[in-house]
């Protein structure tokens, strides 16, 4: 289940083929000012990463966890 998306590229208009990384969003309820997640809500997933993907694709991947996410994009690096 996807709760936050964090859009950290540089080139922001490249959607077609990103570095998707997801990681659990009970790791954000110690930032200021965050929205909590309840820990015991479904699959908690430490770190999981897809490269080449699109934003799209990004989403949909996120969409799909067992558990609450944050969903952090970045550019890809094997991009011209």
């Amino acid at each position: 289940m996807l709760v936050n998306v964090l859009d950290l590229r540089e080139r922001s208009y490249r959607w077609n083929s990103v570095l998707a990384v997801m990681e659990s969003a009970a790791k954000n309820n110690e930032a200021e000012d965050a929205d909590s997640v309840d820990e015991a809500i479904g699959v908690m997933i430490d770190y999981a990463e897809r490269s080449g993907i699109s934003v799209r694709e990004a989403i949909q991947w996120a969409e799909q966890a067992g558990g609450p996410v944050t969903l952090y994009l970045y550019d890809n690096d094997t991009d011209p």
